[in-house]
Parts: structure tokens; sequence; C-alpha cells
């Protein structure tokens, strides 16, 4: 049987706040030191840290920052209509 490749997408915590539609890094930030985002992780050899936004057999990054922060009026999840 031939063995299957796993092709993950990571980027870094600011890329990924762009990807997400945030202005800053600092709910990325906030949710990794409250260790809420440690199946999203990706460590590279040199300790740079990248998040997936799609891992397997987990909900998307972006649902799991969803139900773990609190939606505001200034939120950018509120204002995209999500």
């Amino acid at each position: 049987m031939k063995p299957k490749s796993l092709n993950l997408e990571a980027y870094t915590i600011s890329e990924t706040a762009r990807r997400l539609g945030y202005k800053s890094t600092k709910t990325i930030y906030r949710l990794l030191n409250r260790k809420v985002l440690e199946e999203y992780i990706l460590l590279e050899k040199s300790k740079r840290v990248y998040l997936m936004l799609e891992p397997p057999n987990l909900p998307t990054l972006e649902e799991k920052i969803k139900a773990n922060i609190q939606i505001r009026r200034n939120n950018m999840t509120f204002k995209r209509g999500n």
C-alpha cells in the first residue's frame, strides 16, 4: 500500500491574522497564551510558530477563534456578517 502524503498549509501568526481579517495579532496571541489553540500549532526547528488554518480532523481555526471570543460591535468577525 502506498503511503499517503499529508499536505498542510501553515502560516505565521501575523499572516494568519491577515488571512482571517484581523487588524492586529492581539486576539491570536491572547488565545495562544491561554493555550486554546494548541492543536493548531506547528513548531519549526528554530522554534518559530506556525498556525494551521484547516487542520485535519478539527474545526477550522476561524471557527475555533469565534467559539472562544466575545462578539463585539467592532469585532472583524461581526462586521463580515458571520
